[in-house]
């Protein structure tokens, strides 16, 4: 029996009015039935731990980039309300506070990624944090944000290399010869 909680169907989850109800001859059913569930565990070798690393890293690098795109639709928000309100600060604040991601606000906060060994962070703070002039911090910050998804594009093309593999190539289109490309299959 498998399930999206729990895909190898290991460990038991009981409703809460049968925790602590197993009698003493379930005890060695549940440890024959723990064993047979331990045997049909997949052996998972070191590549397809590599892979599911990647994926997870490539999973958090698209939340981040999910992220960072609502970040700049707001920063691009809060430039026009300065243009047609002023800098009212009460209201930047609550329209910044209204940008979420999966449910969190992402303004006032820090973002991290951590992908193929190097760390993105964007600081977002709220419109009264920021010192200075706020519409020049906004276009800042929106070229930050700019720099940010251009460095986890690098760094998912990274992680994906496989290890050992020249970081850079470079090829030669304009000099193509199909008989190489014929002799690396023949």
């Amino acid at each position: 029996m498998l399930s999206s909680v729990n895909p190898y169907g290991i460990g038991n989850i009981y409703p809460n009015s049968q925790v602590g109800a197993i009698k003493p001859q379930d005890s060695v059913k549940v440890e024959s039935q723990k064993a047979q569930e331990m045997q049909e565990l997949p052996n998972l070798s070191q590549t397809a731990l590599e892979i599911r690393k990647f994926s997870d890293g490539v999973k958090g690098a698209n939340e981040m980039i999910g992220a960072m795109q609502i970040a700049d639709i707001t920063l691009n928000g809060l430039g026009n309300q300065i243009k047609s309100s002023g800098e009212n600060i009460t209201q930047l604040d609550n329209t910044a506070k209204a940008a979420q991601f999966k449910g969190e606000s992402l303004f006032g906060k820090e973002l991290t990624l951590t992908l193929a060994g190097e760390s993105v962070s964007l600081s977002l703070p709220l419109p009264s944090q920021i010192q200075g002039s706020i519409s020049e911090s906004l276009t800042n910050k929106h070229n930050e944000i700019m720099q940010k998804m251009g460095k986890i594009s690098d760094l998912i093309e990274k992680a994906s290399l496989p290890i050992g593999a020249p970081t850079t190539q470079e090829f030669d289109f304009e000099n193509f010869d199909p008989n190489t490309l014929k002799s690396l299959f023949g």
